[in-house]
């Protein structure tokens, strides 16, 4: 095959290849060789362990007393999306305002959740009862996205810290209310968050990108 259309084949390829494709792109801010949840995250707890029958009991107490806006309320808002938090930043807070930040954020979810999987490959712990097995229970990604987004959030607005903060740990709790990860999965996926953004700080790109988002978020005074 000439040369021209083999190129021409894979570029058509990777605009059609599916949107779970992004996972083996590579990371923006995180070297992976610097950060391995698997030494520095405690094991799921044994299936037969107290612990693990506590985990159980807390999913089915919390699945069981939810009310229907509640669950309607966690299933809304359950997308990782950093402009989630427009309720405690801002109403002009969002993508369409603040491209940069956008993209920043986008990046950052990116590698959490890269390194997540890595995380949930390793352990392959399986979800609560009834809920889908898309990817293994522990840690939880949504809590770490979470950690990670709020952590960075109050950096840059400080004063909006306590609402940003509440808001973050009301959005992990919901993956246990909506009966798809266990309270330890939500724990360690927010330590992950936590941890995987110790580690980018320390990356010269993302200080970089980070003091682009700061000028952003001045000029549109949040």
């Amino acid at each position: 095959m000439p040369r021209r259309a083999a190129l021409l084949l894979l570029l058509v390829a990777a605009l059609l290849a599916p949107a779970g494709a992004a996972s083996n792109a590579p990371f923006y801010y995180l070297n992976p060789k610097e950060i391995d949840l698997t030494q520095l995250l405690p094991p799921p707890p044994p299936a037969t362990s107290a612990e693990a029958r506590s985990d159980e009991q807390q999913v089915a107490a919390a699945v069981a007393a939810r009310s229907p806006t509640q669950l309607y309320e966690a299933q809304e808002d359950s997308k990782r999306d950093v402009f989630f938090f427009a309720p405690s930043v801002g109403t002009n807070f969002t993508a369409s305002r603040l491209p940069v930040t956008a993209r920043f954020f986008a990046r950052v979810e990116s590698d959490v959740e890269k390194l997540i999987r890595r995380a949930k490959a390793y352990w392959n712990r399986p979800r609560p009862n009834g809920a889908p097995e898309h990817h293994g229970s522990y840690p939880s990604g949504h809590a770490a996205f979470a950690a990670s987004a709020a952590i960075l959030l109050a950096e840059l607005m400080p004063a909006k810290r306590e609402a940003i903060f509440n808001q973050a740990r009301l959005f992990a709790e919901n993956r246990i209310l909506l009966g798809l990860h266990y309270p330890s999965d939500v724990a360690s996926g927010w330590t992950a968050g936590t941890l995987a953004v110790f580690v980018m700080m320390h990356d010269r790109a993302f200080r970089h990108d980070f003091a682009a988002v700061r000028n952003e978020l001045a000029r549109a005074n949040l």
